[in-house]
């Protein structure tokens, strides 16, 4: 006998189907605990898929920076110690026994890191990776976060504990008992901050952490309020700010208000650009109308408005992408940002880049 095919029977048996698979699902008979594990064909089918939508996405993704740099490579140390680690491990220090029990478990690259290029790492650590718990950064505008991160986890493999403890710690070792007064910020506040700040504010590997020593109080607490809450967006810095109490912010920024002023090495550049970035500085670009930036950042308009930040001696790579940032929209910040983003929205990238130098090359106040 044969059964003539229709397209009545074919939604007929879909129905079916769909209806069967429904109720199996109601019925609660299907196991969702992750004490079995998937099938091996199972366990491959969803790393197969995976692959594929990285290699896809990564296509779209511009050429890396230079991951040989130190000063990018560190970065992400101590967001990764933080923030990543607990998960994935790290030299010399193994992957938590619970997490391992994931399923999917996340991979342990206290062993090995599996061959992705720059750029795949570029979109999973960007937009996370779906039923897996990984999550997506914070802040997916925030692409120099991002190819720090990467940078990072290319240089993990080859790195001793010893290197992994200097980059991801730094100076962020919790000091001994009674060596903070009672109005300072808790312990691990501090040290959270000195991985990559310093205890002195000053920072370290070369120009990798902005020098925040010496900043007025007023502006510290209004940032790392802004980092806390969202309004400036960083991927690495929300977390911190907001893991910490608000009491803990103020003595965080009281106790860096507080440490000297340093100024960081003069930059390297033609006479021509200090000009042009000291004109910038002093008389704006009235065409464009872009103020003077001293009408902000200068001596007079910051005991006016200390909640302003100080621009003398910071670095200039610091600077000049910090610009970059609020020209691209990925920044944000207090309550000035607005007023920002539009002045760097009219400066050109070699404008940028003259008046972040001449500011570099100002002797600290």
């Amino acid at each position: 006998m044969n059964i003539r095919l229709t397209w009545r029977r074919a939604a007929l048996a879909l129905g079916g189907v769909l209806a069967a698979g429904f109720l199996f699902a109601w019925s609660g008979l299907f196991h969702v605990g992750a004490t079995g594990g998937h099938w091996a064909v199972t366990n491959w089918f969803l790393h197969w898929v995976m692959r594929n939508s990285v290699r896809t996405a990564a296509l779209t993704v511009e050429a890396p920076p230079d991951l040989d740099d130190r000063a990018l490579v560190a970065r992400a140390a101590g967001h990764y110690a933080t923030g990543c680690a607990p998960c994935h491990g790290a030299p010399g220090e193994k992957q938590n026994p619970v997490i391992a029990q994931s399923l999917p478990a996340p991979p342990d690259f206290s062993h090995a890191l599996d061959p992705w290029s720059p750029q795949e790492l570029f979109v999973i650590v960007q937009q996370g990776v779906r039923y897996s718990g990984m999550p997506a950064w914070i802040e997916p505008m925030r692409r120099d976060e991002i190819w720090s991160v990467v940078a990072f986890l290319q240089r993990m493999p080859a790195m001793s504990s010893q290197d992994y403890q200097a980059l991801s710690v730094g100076d962020g070792r919790p000091p001994g008992a009674g060596l903070h007064a009672l109005s300072a910020p808790a312990p691990e506040a501090v040290a959270d901050c000195a991985r990559c700040h310093g205890r002195d504010g000053v920072g370290r590997d070369g120009d990798a952490f902005p020098i925040i020593a010496g900043q007025s109080e007023a502006y510290l607490l209004e940032t790392l309020r802004a980092f806390a809450g969202g309004t400036r967006r960083s991927g690495m810095m929300q977390p911190a700010a907001a893991r910490a109490t608000d009491e803990d912010l103020q003595g965080l920024a009281a106790h860096y208000a507080a440490q000297p002023r340093v100024a960081a090495p003069a930059p390297s550049v033609q006479d021509a650009v200090l000009e042009e970035g000291g004109l910038i500085a002093r008389e704006g670009i009235p065409l464009a109308q872009v103020p003077a930036c001293l009408s902000c950042h200068g001596a007079a308009a910051l005991a006016r408005n200390p909640a302003w930040p100080r621009l003398d001696g910071q670095h200039a790579d610091y600077l000049e992408g910090q610009l970059a940032a609020w020209r691209d929209g990925a920044r944000g910040g207090g309550t000035q940002r607005e007023v920002m983003a539009t002045v760097a929205e009219r400066l050109t990238p070699g404008q940028a880049r003259a008046v972040a130098a001449w500011f570099a090359s100002q002797p600290v106040r």
